[in-house]
């Protein structure tokens, strides 16, 4: 048990990793969990990789489309200025084709 734990933490570590050296500072999709409930962040800049969170902000004069998906079905769709959203709750990061 102990060493699942740890090969778990070197996992979310090496996660944070990959985030900062490839990710960071570009525009990034970014999919995760809520509740029952899959979201999607599109079209945000991550601007910062915390220990426990990420966070996006959108582009000058942009928003990021944040959707919520149920059921396979598109059930919300908001834009917003900025998002922050739990490490642990992530599924995927992106960098979308131009």
């Amino acid at each position: 048990m102990a060493e699942n734990v740890q090969i778990q933490r070197l996992t979310f570590e090496n996660f944070i990793v990959r985030l900062v050296r490839r990710f960071q500072d570009k525009v990034v999709n970014v999919e995760f969990f809520c509740g029952e409930c899959c979201k999607k962040a599109v079209g945000g800049t991550l601007t910062l990789v915390g220990r426990d969170f990420l966070e996006l902000e959108a582009p000058q004069e942009e928003k990021i489309q944040v959707f919520t998906i149920s059921g396979g079905t598109i059930v919300l769709e908001e834009l917003v200025e900025a998002i922050i959203i739990p490490l642990k709750q992530v599924c995927s990061v992106e960098i979308p084709n131009d």
